[in-house]
């Protein structure tokens, strides 16, 4: 009987242990388990923001962030502007598409994984464990665009609208963000895309550095 009560105090102790480093993790990226597989995120918000001539005077590229983890609503947020779904009949989407293909794919970069966004459901969907963030300076989020190959240049023209989505985004938010070609090729084979598939382009967003 002893050794049964022993035993009993031992699960429930490593069990409360685990719950609590859970939370840490938890609370640090403010984001589900990848254990989940899935990230329900929050509703964007489709109002507000400055005035469109505002966020372009303001708009540019800063490579310095701080690796602060986002809030979930600002992630949100984020890839919402780049692909995400603005007209519920039909599905239509925040960027022009030629043909209305919606071929492109966005890739988030969390310190808690990979995450595809599914627009349509307003979720995150793990594709690759671990923290990857050290690839791409350290960003708390990196967008990575990819496209069919065989869309050629429209495919380009696709990722040209949803960057320049974010970029606006980012001048409104007071967000530091920067476009960059090097660390396309970070996750090749690793990152499990779809067939005739290839990363093009990157996009990092942070608070700015001189926040400190």
């Amino acid at each position: 009987m002893e050794y049964a009560v022993k035993s009993l105090v031992l699960t429930a102790f490593l069990v409360l242990g685990f719950s609590f480093l859970d939370g840490i993790y938890f609370h640090s990226t403010g984001l589900a388990q990848p254990a989940s597989q899935t990230i329900n995120l929050p509703n964007p918000v489709k109002t507000g923001g400055l005035p469109l001539n505002e966020a372009l005077n303001l708009r540019r590229s800063e490579r310095s962030v701080l690796g602060t983890p986002l809030p979930q609503t600002q992630i949100s947020q984020i890839l919402w502007t780049a692909f995400g779904v603005n007209r519920e009949a039909g599905s239509m989407r925040t960027i022009p598409t030629a043909h209305n293909r919606q071929d492109l794919l966005v890739y988030a970069v969390l310190d808690n994984g990979v995450w595809l966004y599914d627009a349509p459901n307003n979720k995150l969907e793990l594709q690759l464990k671990g923290d990857h963030t050290d690839k791409y300076g350290q960003a708390p989020l990196t967008l990575l665009y990819a496209v069919p190959e065989k869309d050629g240049a429209v495919g380009g023209v696709h990722v040209g609208a949803a960057l320049q989505g974010v970029g606006l985004l980012c001048a409104s938010e007071k967000l530091a963000n920067v476009v960059k070609l090097t660390g396309a090729d970070a996750l090749k084979g690793q990152l499990p895309l779809p067939t005739g598939y290839h990363v093009v382009v990157v996009q990092s967003v942070g608070l700015p550095a001189d926040e400190q």
